[in-house]
């Protein structure tokens, strides 16, 4: 596999991408790379067929009801 040296990067683009790097649980060089490969292999995003997708599936889910009381519940049952 060949190797890419990288010189003059920006302190804080490095500190940006060591973030986010932990963040996604990659190593800088794992980070980079998911980068480069996503915007060389990052077709056009069809912004009408993707919030059709998001309502499909909103429609999916029904209603979820955020009352105080019901979300009080659903907190306490998670902590068991």
């Amino acid at each position: 596999m060949p190797n890419l040296a990288l010189r003059g990067i920006p302190a804080g683009l490095h500190r940006e991408l060591k973030e986010a790097a932990a963040r996604n649980h990659r190593s800088l060089n794992g980070e980079i790379i998911a980068r480069l490969t996503a915007s060389v292999d990052s077709a056009p995003l069809d912004v009408e067929a993707l919030l059709d997708r998001i309502a499909r599936r909103h429609e999916t889910l029904g209603a979820i009801d955020l009352s105080p009381d019901n979300v009080r519940r659903l907190r306490d049952e998670g902590r068991r």
